[in-house]
């Protein structure tokens, strides 16, 4: 059933997106002022999922899609306000609100962006403040459905990062034309305060070429993450209960728990991200891909990531397809937990999945957007834990006989 006052925020951003949405690019409200805006609602329910959730609220607190239909997961508004100082010295910043399962369990407001732009020249840039973790291809864009056809980024891709969509600090801005492609190059300084985790001297670096038709990307950035002691408790306790469950003694686990606080490395643990990523759309056909990896140097998981999709433009349908996949590699580290613990989490840990797509987005006008998604998401059988799903409490240590889980879902999208 529908919570009547979380659709009135769903209905009530379509409103007032629909009412703005006029093909303009932007709001003028002074001369030197400029307003810009972008919102989603957005509907979806997993089918055949024998209590299973997605994705895990405990890595961003995010909202879950259940069995029955829920508008809470897709739905974001947002605005930006960008202000030009003088001819140097520009302001930007992006707030948006969307629903999280926090204490207070409704729509909370985030700033997203808050940052000084200093123009030296026409190609060379510094930005000071709170901007875009810029590694993936769309990271100027996760809360703007409207920037992408499908109804949601693809989760193998932009789910695994536990919320590191921004970061605090430092940018250098290279902004270089050649003919009809533009080379944009940005090598950042900074960090960021996560649910479960510090991310500390982040450096990165991307790069862009880019034409009318064709965005060529990669990023990569290193960062000393510290693990929550809440996050470590909770890791420890899940071992616990399935040693627990695998007849030990209070005292074999006391035991175990003891090696396990002076063994697993939970703090200045050296982080890896990296993504290549292309989007190629001439009017006809629509082409988009990723593929990222992330690697720890202690206890956290090291995945491969990525996706393909491809669609036709038929006047203002573009209906498309999508093909992603999300694997551990590397699971090694595994053997920094002591026994017996170590081989009870690798069996239990496994967190791969691949999802098919097949999807078809309507043009209602240029910058809205009416979607359609269905999703096939494999990867349970006979494991404990499949990509971002959260088995049933009275399944948690049991491996899975489900096959598959459907995602279902539609979202309107606006931007000006």
């Amino acid at each position: 059933m529908f919570n009547s006052s979380k659709f009135g925020f769903q209905a009530g951003i379509v409103v007032a997106m629909l009412s703005l949405s006029t093909s303009v690019l932007a709001i003028e409200l002074t001369p030197d002022l400029q307003l810009h805006g972008y919102a989603t609602a957005g509907f979806g329910r997993l089918s055949n999922n024998q209590g299973y959730t997605y994705p895990d609220p405990s890595g961003t607190d995010s909202s879950t899609l259940q069995s029955n239909v829920t508008g809470e997961h897709d739905s974001v508004a947002g605005i930006q306000l960008n202000y030009h100082v003088n001819n140097q010295i520009d302001f930007a910043t992006q707030t948006y609100m969307s629903f999280e399962n926090s204490k207070r369990n409704d729509y909370v407001f985030r700033v997203n962006w808050a940052y000084l732009d200093y123009k030296f020249n026409d190609e060379w840039a510094i930005r000071g403040g709170r901007f875009a973790f810029a590694t993936y291809l769309y990271s100027d864009n996760l809360y703007v459905g409207e920037a992408y056809p499908w109804v949601r980024l693809p989760s193998e891709i932009y789910a695994e990062l536990g919320g590191l969509y921004s970061e605090n600090g430092l940018a250098v801005m290279y902004r270089h034309a050649f003919g009809d492609w533009i080379l944009r190059v940005q090598p950042s300084f900074g960090q960021e305060k996560l649910q479960g985790y510090q991310a500390n001297n982040i450096t990165q670096i991307t790069a862009s070429l880019s034409n009318e038709n064709l965005t060529l990307h990669a990023g990569s950035a290193l960062a000393d993450v510290d693990i929550s002691s809440d996050l470590g408790a909770n890791l420890q306790n899940s071992i616990d209960d399935a040693l627990l469950g695998f007849g030990s003694s209070q005292a074999d686990i006391n035991q175990f728990n003891s090696a396990f606080a002076t063994s697993v490395k939970l703090n200045k643990v050296r982080g890896t991200f990296s993504d290549v990523g292309f989007v190629y759309d001439d009017g006809r056909w629509f082409a988009a891909g990723e593929m990222g990896a992330l690697r720890f140097s202690g206890f956290v998981d090291d995945f491969n990531a990525g996706y393909i999709s491809a669609g036709y433009h038929f006047g203002k349908w573009l209906p498309y397809v999508m093909y992603a996949s999300y694997k551990n590699v590397n699971q090694d580290e595994y053997n920094e937990i002591p026994a017996p613990g170590n081989a009870i989490y690798a069996m239990s840990a496994n967190y791969d999945q691949s999802t098919i797509s097949v999807g078809v987005r309507y043009k209602i006008k240029n910058n809205v957007s009416l979607k359609f998604q269905a999703d096939q998401v494999s990867g349970f059988k006979g494991n404990y834990v499949s990509g971002f799903f959260v088995p049933p409490a009275e399944a948690a240590n049991s491996p899975s006989t489900l096959q598959s889980v459907y995602i279902y879902s539609a979202s309107l999208t606006a931007a000006f």
